[in-house]
């Protein structure tokens, strides 16, 4: 899944940024995956 976000490819920051913003990105499409579920 993450290696469709085309974001991640230019990603230049430091590791904990990184992790952070990953996250962020699967809540936001397990949210958007399970809207469409139900």
């Amino acid at each position: 899944t993450l290696k469709t976000w085309k974001l991640l490819v230019k990603l230049r920051c430091c590791p904990r940024r990184a992790t952070t913003i990953v996250q962020a990105i699967l809540v936001l499409h397990h949210v958007e995956a399970n809207r469409f579920a139900g």
